[in-house]
């Protein structure tokens, strides 16, 4: 009986391994998806006509319905479906959305497919966390999590070089064409990887089971915890969503380097970011195996980082040289941590029937905060005037100020030790049967 149930234990790690590996590379596609266009950009708007302004409102159509997908994804969708055929269906989306623009030389094709591809990407990387928690128990989600937020950075260092070849010598079509292909080859590899893992609550009795201990909505939402995530979440979502915008002109005409280096630097940030998420990841997984409370290794780690980013961004402003790189990196890199941490605790606290619809709902609906953020920057920089550096100095002053609030919100807000006792009460109350039912309709 041990040796079958051993045996079991290890064909299911070695399961888990393999469904982590293509969320790593889903994730690693969804940030080619988003680079293609970019890289496209100068052979695109000769061809088709458009000018900078043009180009510019079909890269912002990219979102306009990124952060609603996502949340009535969240609301709708999640806990009802099983997340294999949500991921399959995105990926579908994806991929779907590229390969017309290969074949039509039609502004509004291209302007269509960039709405339909951002409303499949708004839910993609919650629903690839949550994927990854039905694999992984609660103690051991850090790593695997930050393992899933590797493909961004992959997807950013490789997409680079990798789709330049293939448009400079192909032809810009063929590079959509390539990401659209590529999309069909993960759709194959998920098909037969994918499932619900051990830790979901998407089968017979255990689904009965997790429904019947589901939690009225204003009990899970009003929590001090889930209030704390949410602004934490916004907070590091600010600058995360602006970077791609606003770095480069922020290197270049804030702190005055060459445009020549701004490319190398932005690498060495990214190059950064990998070994800070895997390292920080690890290190509060390893906290947390050793006794170490969640409030420790996810609420104060999350106030950190975005503390340590504020303050070294206030400091890029004043300090040059090595220092100054320093600084930046650590304020463009530092918040994703919290993009780790707070799934993590949400996970940790929520019902596993609630706990997909609570992670997709909130980090997609922090999207939003890129939108604010893209603009508010750009009125600020514009307010200085002809005194460029000082509007960028403005501008990343009030980006470390939203990010030191969001660091305050975790240190004051989030302790999902108290929120799992009064969570466990709540379903032990007679009283709130009626509302627990309707909350898991």
């Amino acid at each position: 009986m041990t040796t079958s149930t051993e045996a079991r234990s290890g064909l299911m790690g070695g399961r888990a391994i393999a469904v982590l590996i293509m969320l790593f590379l889903f994730q690693t596609l969804n940030f080619f998806d988003k680079l293609v266009f970019g890289l496209s950009a100068v052979p695109m708007m000769k061809e088709l006509g458009l000018s900078p302004k043009e180009f510019g409102l079909i890269g912002s159509s990219f979102f306009l319905l990124f952060s609603l997908s996502g949340m009535a994804v969240g609301m709708f969708v999640v806990g009802r479906f099983p997340v294999k055929w949500l991921l399959l269906i995105m990926a579908g989306v994806w991929s779907a959305t590229q390969l017309p623009i290969f074949f039509s030389s039609s502004i509004a094709v291209l302007v269509l497919c960039r709405i339909i591809l951002g409303a499949g990407e708004g839910p993609g990387l919650p629903t690839a966390l949550h994927a990854c928690y039905n694999w992984f128990p609660a103690d051991r989600r850090s790593v695997p999590s930050a393992v899933v937020l590797q493909g961004i950075s992959v997807g950013l260092l490789a997409g680079g070089p990798i789709l330049t070849y293939v448009i400079v010598n192909y032809g810009w079509r063929t590079g959509f064409l390539f990401c659209g292909l590529l999309g069909l080859v993960w759709m194959a590899g998920w098909f037969f990887i994918g499932g619900e893992g051990p830790y979901s609550a998407a089968h017979g009795p255990e689904a009965t089971a997790a429904k019947d201990k589901a939690l009225p909505v204003r009990v899970l939402w009003g929590d001090a915890t889930v209030i704390g995530v949410i602004i934490m979440s916004t907070a590091s979502y600010w600058i995360v969503g602006m970077s791609a915008t606003w770095l480069p002109p922020f290197l270049q005409l804030g702190l005055g380097y060459k445009q020549v280096d701004v490319g190398w630097v932005i690498s060495g940030i990214y190059l950064f970011q990998s070994p800070l998420l895997l390292g920080g990841s690890w290190l509060t997984q390893y906290l947390q195996r050793k006794g170490f409370s969640l409030r420790a290794c996810l609420g104060h780690a999350s106030g950190l980082a975005l503390l340590a980013a504020g303050c070294a961004l206030l400091l890029s402003i004043v300090t040059t040289g090595p220092l100054q790189l320093a600084c930046v990196a650590i304020a463009f890199a530092a918040p994703s941590l919290t993009t780790i941490f707070g799934p993590v605790a949400l996970g940790a606290i929520a019902p596993a029937v609630q706990r997909g619809r609570l992670i997709v709902v909130i980090y997609s609906g922090n999207a939003a905060s890129a939108l604010v953020s893209n603009a508010l920057t750009g009125w600020i920089v514009g307010e200085a005037g002809s005194n460029v550096p000082l509007g960028y100095a403005h501008a990343m002053t009030f980006t470390a100020s939203v990010l030191i609030t969001g660091a305050i919100s975790a240190f004051a807000l989030i302790f999902p030790e108290r929120t799992i006792a009064r969570f466990a009460r709540t379903t032990q109350d007679p009283s709130s049967s009626s509302a627990v039912a309707a909350a898991s309709t």
